[in-house]
């Protein structure tokens, strides 16, 4: 197994992978991306270096993007990065290769903490980040729902400022 950056190379196979995943989220009655892929914003997230695959073989079988934490993210920690747009394709799913990922992401960004979240009435997504090494760090409201945020790895401390906010990562 391999994580590496994804190219523009890559951009056809990612497509199929985001799709054939989203198609089968929409099965589900889950809505989490849009269907079919919007290429533009794909590409753009590519070339931005966001971008990452894991594959076996020059076969890719999964993905995730991650970028540096936007300003309207209801967890601020200093450095940290947010990752998004996590899957396997559907013919692998189940097989554990997302634990590949995340190991890659806590020796990949080991000095800045990675956070990633989810609807929080997910339960089954938010028992598979905990189980899967992710802190959780609490339920954000977002417009008429609420996010559950995690931190990838259960290392340093992360620090409430005075209205409760998460400011600071300390090892």
């Amino acid at each position: 197994m391999l994580v590496r950056q994804a190219t523009l190379e890559d951009l056809d196979q990612m497509t199929a992978l985001i799709n054939a995943t989203t198609k089968k989220l929409i099965e589900k009655n889950v809505f989490q991306w849009a269907y079919p892929c919007e290429l533009d914003s794909l590409e753009t997230q590519i070339k931005s270096g966001e971008v990452f695959i894991l594959e076996d073989h020059k076969r890719l079988i999964g993905s995730y993007s991650i970028k540096h934490v936007e300003e309207s993210f209801p967890v601020q920690i200093d450095k940290s990065l947010y990752m998004y747009r996590l899957l396997i394709h559907p013919f692998y799913q189940g097989k554990n290769l997302t634990q590949h990922m995340f190991k890659y992401l806590k020796k990949e960004y080991k000095k800045h903490p990675v956070l990633l979240d989810c609807w929080a009435g997910n339960e089954k997504l938010c028992d598979f980040y905990k189980a899967n090494d992710c802190m959780f760090l609490g339920d954000f409201p977002e417009a008429d729902y609420k996010i559950s945020v995690f931190q990838v790895g259960k290392r340093g401390n992360i620090v409430k400022d005075d209205k409760g906010f998460f400011k600071k990562f300390q090892n």
